[in-house]
């Protein structure tokens, strides 16, 4: 009998700690419907505080824990340089951060990030991302041609000049991913804008290697690069051994913009006959 209470007891107890379990799960879904409700009328402040109350209800509710970060994402203000808005992005960051620990291939998240950091100008970690996107979904040529834009942007940067070994490797990757995203998506016009960009970084590795090794010819270079026909004669005198592998890169940077022309022509005026908007962007 006495067994039998006992037991009784234990019952009621365990029935008790799931009613309490349940209940705070129903506060968490809750919060999380009021989140939704603000972040979809563009009170995103007011959402922040409902996700995290169901995040602090129920540390599992996944779907709270990327309602989080996405409404911290929405407040940060791309380039903005003042503390707070540093804050915001950070706080996005770390929230999308959580959702992968628990859903490593949330794509979301790992976009999230990438768009993050690269509006924060931290290319280095936006570029990471996009590699991880790109991993997750290999079909899309959006990271691909995400990779390359990084990469032009960091050898194109004349405030912070990057060696020149580095510069070429970058050169190589940034082609080979916008390689894979026109591969992906033929008409993409705009990865074959940055192709070309690319052949003139690869031109200009040429000039950087010889300045390099001879920093008197800085100067000359610099000046001549303001006339293209001046700088093709400056390159014939000083690298005559590279002068038409130099020309050979500028001609396929001219033919990627040629190509990338008749291609974003084509995509406009299909467009413009359907009524449709251009989606190659």
């Amino acid at each position: 009998m006495k067994f039998r209470c006992k037991l009784m007891a234990w019952i009621l107890a365990l029935l008790a700690i799931s009613g309490l379990e349940g209940c705070t799960k129903l506060r968490a879904r809750d919060e999380l419907n009021k989140g939704v409700r603000s972040f979809k009328d563009a009170k995103y402040e007011t959402a922040v505080e409902h996700f995290k109350s169901a995040v602090d209800l129920d540390p599992d509710l996944l779907n709270a824990h990327l309602y989080l970060a996405t409404a911290y994402a929405a407040q940060y203000v791309p380039g903005g340089e003042s503390e707070e808005n540093k804050k915001i992005g950070e706080d996005a960051i770390n929230a999308f951060e959580v959702v992968l620990q628990k859903d490593p291939k949330n794509l979301g998240s790992v976009k999230g990030i990438a768009g993050i950091y690269f509006q924060m100008k931290q290319l280095d970690k936006a570029k990471e991302y996009y590699m991880k996107t790109a991993e997750l979904e290999p079909n899309n040529p959006e990271p691909y041609y995400s990779v390359g834009l990084v990469n032009w942007m960091v050898c194109y940067d004349k405030q912070n000049p990057i060696p020149v070994a580095r510069k070429a490797e970058l050169v190589e990757e940034g082609l080979k991913y916008l390689d894979k995203a026109v591969e992906v998506q033929p008409n993409y016009y705009n990865a074959y804008f940055y192709v070309n960009l690319l052949y003139r970084q690869k031109a200009q590795v040429i000039i950087d290697e010889v300045v390099e090794k001879n920093p008197k010819l800085k100067d000359q270079f610099t000046m001549a690069a303001l006339d293209p026909r001046s700088l093709d004669g400056l390159v014939k005198k000083n690298i005559p051994g590279q002068f038409a592998e130099y020309e050979g890169y500028l001609k396929k940077a001219d033919d990627s913009f040629d190509k990338a022309m008749a291609i974003k022509k084509q995509v406009e005026s299909k467009a413009e006959t359907k009524g449709g908007i251009d989606s190659s962007k």
